[in-house]
């Protein structure tokens, strides 16, 4: 039982970042149901050597992290802006619904405030409603028009939240 067994923390080691990479391809394959892709762990790898603003990850006792959330300086989502950027988010499969993708959304905007960012930011598909509620719950809102991402083509929104969000 996954439960309350997880230690979030901050994480700065290249071998942690690596095993992040591959937490994300296995989660994006498994939310979209396609196999592991190599452009999704070129992206990743990419959003991994943007300036890092902090990267929390929760430890279960096992090697690999079960989930990580990275935030990048303002500007690395594409656009121009002022607010930092959650660039990725994610919980391992079998570690879902124990809450554990809201404590690391919750302790990357609190290091983001930490490290002087008021704002946060992040992209969102529209089609990905669990994550849709979870960034809503936490006071995050869309603003702005939808655009295709990047990979998928699929209508993804801009999310923000703090002070001016």
């Amino acid at each position: 039982m996954i439960g309350s067994s997880f230690v979030v923390r901050t994480a700065d080691d290249e071998s942690t970042a690596a095993a992040c990479v591959a937490l994300w391809v296995d989660a994006v394959a498994d939310r979209d149901g396609v196999p592991a892709s190599d452009a999704v762990r070129q992206r990743a790898h990419a959003k991994f050597a943007a300036e890092r603003v902090a990267l929390v990850v929760a430890d279960g006792g096992g090697e690999a992290p079960l989930g990580f959330a990275l935030v990048t300086a303002p500007g690395t989502g594409g656009t121009p802006s002022d607010a930092a950027y959650l660039s990725l988010l994610a919980v391992a499969p079998s570690a879902q619904g124990h809450g554990l993708g809201r404590r690391l959304l919750a302790a990357a905007v609190d290091a983001a405030a930490a490290a002087g960012h008021d704002r946060c930011e992040l992209h969102a598909l529209d089609d990905n409603a669990p994550a849709l509620a979870l960034y809503a719950s936490a006071g995050f809102r869309p603003v702005g028009e939808a655009f295709p991402h990047a990979l998928s083509g699929r209508p993804t929104h801009v999310w923000q939240a703090g002070v001016g969000g």
